[in-house]
């Protein structure tokens, strides 16, 4: 008993030495409570997509993404690792380039069987070893594992790069998988296989199998071809399957996942890789003529709309004020937006930056990127460092200083001095490298791009990259050369 009055003494001695503690120091408690954090990852998007960024973008507004920036940090020189999807969601979630794997062009197509190797460290795989409960709702493209009826296999017979259009030796192989496959067994090499606890999402929306993913299990059987008029990739469907409930459909299941989670005492981590604004561009009625532009300009818009109802949910469940939110995108505009049709409703994508989706020039992969951090990113900042979607992990560990082991996130580098602005620059700054869709290079240091083949742009006078500089600067041509090649072997 007399134990018992002294651990309940020494209880009360210590909350009354808390509450008259300063307020610093109770602050400094405060911060030891790990954040929770959400990652939103729009398709498709281009820096000039976000009418904070754009004031040339008429009435294709983004209200809910420009309070993000009013209230956090606007990063202005941000870039996908790709200007295509797959390879930037390797980088995102392993802190590595995707060319340092097998993918060395292009993305995953039908059936590809999984990009990330079950021994690689993803950044889900990290936050679980340090207590947080994980999700993801959304678009995968990284590739799964198909099984036939005795639970073997069958996607393993596929070149990296095969797609039912690409040549008759290719279309062969994806039929030949697509007809072994048992949709009753259960998936492999997804989501839940690399740190995720909960799934709920579809592969591509525009890819079979055409129905939703929980886990790892199809939501059902898809027993129908998927019809001709409906915009995607042969391959079977479930009845009943329409593209315009996608999106709306993750817009709730990332607000009921984030509720269910603020009632537990884990943090908690969600990876929302939107499926929109990349094709199909399939607009929900609520949102059809919003732009009075174009179905693509609606898409935005409704796009922008899930943002906000996701920053509702943390706020309502009164989870925002100690979540770390970061809004960004996997490549820039595609060109199925139809750039002409939205000129002349007002509409300038290009306005910053030259090309889009799919290209090595800063249209193709210079991305938003924003920080919205309540007392710890400071309201309504601009960050003008160059970042890349690589740096995620990094960040991560550095938020939680916790330890990445060798041979992990490789090309990943803290940005956490610059989101809790600490810092403006990083004077260490490793390059950043970027890749479209054919497998180019191109290298930035500072100011300087350099294009594989030979072409110097100074993005800082030049942003649009009209001048090549190359033949002015012979020592900067010959610094980034050595550069990317010592990267490309390391």
């Amino acid at each position: 008993m007399k134990f018992k009055h002294a651990c309940f003494a020494s209880c009360i001695f210590s909350l009354l030495c808390m509450a008259a503690a300063p307020a610093d120091d109770r602050k400094g408690v405060q911060a030891s409570i790990k954040p929770n954090i959400v990652f939103i990852l729009a398709d498709d998007m281009s820096f000039d997509s976000v009418s904070a960024n754009n004031p040339k973008i008429g009435n294709m507004k983004t209200p809910h993404i420009d309070k993000l920036i009013s209230q956090g940090m606007n990063f202005t020189d941000a870039h996908s690792g790709s200007s295509v999807c797959t390879p930037t969601r390797y980088g995102l979630l392993t802190g590595r380039y995707c060319w340092r794997t097998k993918l060395k062009k292009e993305v995953l197509w039908s059936w590809g069987a999984p990009l990330i190797k079950k021994e690689r460290l993803t950044v889900a795989e990290l936050l679980h070893q340090n207590g947080y409960t994980t999700g993801m709702v959304g678009k995968w493209h990284l590739g799964m594992d198909w099984r036939d009826q005795d639970g073997n296999i069958v996607n393993d017979i596929l070149e990296i790069t095969d797609a039912h259009f690409k040549s008759k030796e290719a279309a062969k192989r994806v039929e030949a998988v697509e007809k072994s496959i048992d949709f009753t067994q259960p998936i492999t090499g997804g989501p839940t296989d690399h740190g995720f606890d909960y799934y709920w999402g579809v592969d591509v929306p525009n890819f079979p199998p055409y129905l939703w993913i929980k886990n790892n299990r199809l939501q059902g059987v898809p027993t129908i071809p998927k019809p001709k008029d409906m915009f995607g990739s042969p391959g079977p469907m479930l009845p009943g399957w329409k593209l315009e409930e996608i999106l709306p459909t993750l817009s709730k299941k990332s607000c009921e996942w984030i509720t269910q989670q603020s009632k537990t005492k884990k943090p908690f981590f969600l990876y929302v890789p939107l499926t929109s604004p990349h094709t199909p561009i399939a607009t929900s009625e609520k949102f059809r003529g919003k732009s009075g532009i174009s179905n693509y300009a609606d898409f935005v818009i409704e796009t922008d709309a899930v943002v906000g109802n996701i920053m509702t949910a943390l706020k309502q469940s009164e989870a925002a004020k100690n979540t770390l939110v970061i809004f960004s995108t996997d490549n820039g505009t595609a060109s199925a937006a139809n750039f002409k049709e939205l000129e002349k409703h007002g509409v300038d994508l290009h306005n910053h930056f030259k090309g889009h989706k799919a290209q090595i020039h800063e249209g193709g992969h210079r991305v938003p990127f924003i920080v919205h951090w309540p007392g710890k990113t400071p309201a309504g900042s601009r960050c003008d460092e160059v970042v890349g979607l690589n740096d995620f992990m990094a960040t991560v560990a550095d938020l939680l200083d916790a330890k990445i082991p060798a041979n992990n996130a490789e090309d990943s580098t803290s940005i956490l001095p610059l989101i809790t602005g600490e810092k403006k620059f990083l004077p260490n700054r490793p390059c950043v490298i970027n890749h479209d869709y054919r497998g180019k290079f191109a290298i930035r240091k500072g100011p300087w791009k350099l294009v594989e083949g030979g072409k110097l742009y100074n993005l800082k006078s030049d942003p649009k990259e009209t001048t090549d500089v190359a033949t002015n600067h012979p020592e900067r041509v010959a610094e980034l050369k050595k550069t990317l090649k010592t990267y490309q072997q390391q």
